[in-house]
């Protein structure tokens, strides 16, 4: 008995600790205006892996006065090929050779085991890193969970241990509505050799909006290293406005606007992965990735076989939650796969993942 009511005290403290952390981060923020400096992305608790947390630093974006798309994207790929060469990487998908190694004998693949061993520079694997997103009017922030279950269920329920963070708004008008996002934080876990890539890719995405409003991307879910993750069933019943289309493979962009009900919010931001999904090993990033029911083809970046979803601007026109096609260009300079280079299920697309590859 008191094994046990000591383990919940320990949790208790974690999670009030987990809490804090998240309100240190987002309250400089709420200083920021015209003319300020721009948030950075960071590994929270550095000292963990201070190697990638160096790296990191090293390899932060300009935000000289007056840079031109050329000079941005020009600053962009002199420092992701510094991120590699750093590494010691010339292709990402070495990153998952090596975290494979690491995992060797230690049975099925699981982010949960992976992310507590070190790499050999002392770094720890699993990191939680923290990217500036822009978030528009009335977000609500909602704690992510993440555990080894074969059920996000029992993680929604059990909440076994915070992972990070999302933001959930509730209105398209609000979602599209750029001249009232506001620059904010996300955070989620990711392997600390990718951690500075990852950044990179948000950085990048978060810069452009820096500099032309209209560019704006509301990144409201990035799911990174994870087996099984969900929010809590305790976040109560909610609504969230989705598009719907005429039908599930066409080109047409005739939706319907439909106000989806849910009995807690766990039934909209949840996942688990398969054990060969690059997300076990912290190397993979799910970008605005939803689970809406009751509409057609509808949910923001969906697993989708429709012709539609290839026109990325009309898309994201329609709902900002939809990734534009520059972010893929971005993420290709980076190194990622891409959705489109491979087949998800039956000649499908998976739109909201990128990652470092398997071959």
């Amino acid at each position: 008995m008191f094994t046990q009511s000591r383990r919940t005290l320990i949790m208790a403290l974690f999670f009030v600790a987990f809490l804090v952390i998240l309100e240190g981060i987002a309250a400089p923020l709420r200083l920021f205006g015209e003319g300020s400096l721009p948030p950075r992305p960071r590994i929270l608790e550095a000292s963990l892996a201070p190697a990638a947390a160096r790296l990191l630093q090293q390899v932060a974006l300009s935000y000289d006065p007056g840079l031109t798309p050329r000079d941005r994207d020009r600053d962009f790929l002199k420092k992701a090929a510094l991120a590699r060469n750093s590494l010691g990487i010339h292709r990402l998908v070495e990153l998952r050779r090596k975290s494979l190694e690491l995992l060797a004998g230690k049975g099925e693949v699981s982010w949960e085991t992976l992310r507590l061993l070190k790499w050999p520079d002392g770094d720890r694997v699993g990191v939680l890193l923290s990217v500036p997103v822009w978030v528009p009017a009335g977000a609500r922030r909602l704690v992510t969970y993440c555990g080894f279950a074969k059920k996000w269920q029992t993680v929604a329920l059990t909440a076994p241990r915070p992972c990070g963070y999302i933001w959930h708004v509730e209105t398209l008008s609000a979602i599209n509505a750029k001249d009232n996002y506001r620059a904010d934080y996300i955070h989620f876990e990711v392997n600390s050799k990718f951690a500075p890539l990852a950044a990179l890719l948000l950085e990048y995405i978060f810069r452009e909006g820096w500099y032309e409003p209209q560019k704006r991307v509301p990144l409201l879910v990035v799911r990174g290293g994870e087996d099984t993750y969900a929010v809590s069933v305790n976040t109560g019943p909610g609504t969230v406005e989705s598009l719907s289309f005429p039908d599930q493979e066409g080109t047409s962009l005739e939706a319907q606007v439909i106000k989806v009900h849910f009995d807690h919010l766990a039934q909209v931001y949840h996942g688990r992965h398969a054990v060969i999904s690059n997300h076990r090993l912290g190397l993979a990033l799910d970008l605005n990735d939803f689970n809406f029911s009751g509409v057609v083809d509808g949910p923001p970046n969906p697993v989708s076989r429709a012709l539609r979803q290839y026109n990325r601007e009309a898309m994201h026109r329609l709902d900002a939650r939809q990734l534009p096609s520059w972010i893929y260009t971005v993420a290709k300079w980076l190194g990622c796969r891409l959705p489109q280079e491979w087949n998800y299920v039956g000649y499908h697309t998976d739109w909201p993942h990128l990652d470092v590859g398997t071959k």
